[in-house]
């Protein structure tokens, strides 16, 4: 291994603290505002709940630099195969394209197909991530759309 400068230690944590990431981060940012601009990302929530307001599915996701990242899609597994899942991306689809994005990346091991089937195409694959699984990474360009009426 490479030896550091002078004044200069490496640690190795297994749990870092929690203010880690958000250092991380704020270098990052720093770094990636003189080079593209400054990150200002918005979140995105989507919910669909029952009469209680139990979640019976839903998404997360950011909205940065004019792409929609999808981090998260729920559906209860009684309503799998009911068009939740359809009826959250096309309804965060349109809240991406109501915010000016050029499009939509998420990645999924479970669902490609699912994804596949509403437009969105395979521009890079992980093997074995999970172990015996293929993570895909996918996108959808909301530019060359028609708008929604």
């Amino acid at each position: 291994m490479q030896g550091l400068p002078e004044g200069l230690a490496l640690t190795v944590e297994s749990d870092p603290p929690s203010g880690f990431r958000a250092e991380l981060a704020a270098g990052i940012h720093a770094f990636h505002a003189g080079v593209i601009g400054p990150w200002a990302p918005r979140r995105l929530g989507l919910a669909i709940r029952d009469t209680a307001g139990a979640l019976t599915a839903g998404l997360s996701g950011l909205i940065a630099w004019d792409w929609l990242f999808i981090e998260a899609v729920f559906v209860a597994e009684a309503q799998r195969g009911a068009g939740l899942g359809a009826v959250l991306l096309s309804r965060a689809e349109a809240e991406a394209r109501a915010a000016g994005c050029r499009g939509v990346w998420l990645d999924s091991f479970a669902a490609r197909g699912f994804y596949e089937r509403h437009g969105y195409a395979v521009f890079g694959e992980l093997p074995d991530y999970p172990a015996g699984h293929c993570r895909a990474f996918l996108m959808k360009r909301l530019d060359r759309l028609p708008p929604l009426s």
